[in-house]
C-alpha cells in the first residue's frame, strides 16, 4: 500500500511539475508574441497598409518620371542672370498672368446695370 501511495504521489508531483512548465512555456510564448506585435506599434495586418501608399507613390513616380534631374541640381547653374536681383524680379513680364475674365457676377470694368439676370 505504501508503494502504491508513493507511486500516486510521484505521478501527481510529475504531472504538476510537467503541467506547470508546459503552461508557463505556452503563456510566455504567447505573451512574447503579443509583446512583439505591440512593439511594432500597430495592429495585426497593418504593416501592409502602411507600406502600400509609399509603394504606390513610388510606382506612380516611376511611371510619370517626375523627379529633379541632375541638371537642375548643378551648383553652377544660376536661376537669374541679373546679379543681386531677387528670383521674383528675374523674369520680365507679369508674375501672375491669371485672369478669370469678366461676367455678370463679378461686375468688372463695365457697366452691368443694363444686363437683366
Amino acid at each position: 500500500m505504501s508503494r502504491s501511495l508513493a507511486l500516486v504521489y510521484l505521478s501527481t508531483l510529475f504531472l504538476h511539475t510537467h503541467l506547470s512548465i508546459s503552461l508557463e512555456v505556452t503563456v510566455s510564448s504567447v505573451t512574447g508574441e503579443v509583446n512583439a506585435m505591440l512593439d511594432r506599434n500597430g495592429v495585426i495586418g497593418e504593416e501592409g497598409e502602411e507600406m502600400m501608399p509609399s509603394e504606390i507613390s513610388r510606382r506612380v513616380m516611376m511611371m510619370k518620371k517626375q523627379y529633379i534631374s541632375y541638371g537642375t541640381l548643378r551648383r553652377d547653374m544660376v536661376p537669374c542672370q541679373k546679379p543681386g536681383a531677387s528670383y521674383y524680379a528675374c523674369r520680365s513680364g507679369q508674375a501672375n498672368s491669371y485672369s478669370r475674365g469678366c461676367n455678370v457676377i463679378t461686375r468688372c470694368a463695365r457697366d452691368t446695370n443694363d444686363i437683366k439676370t
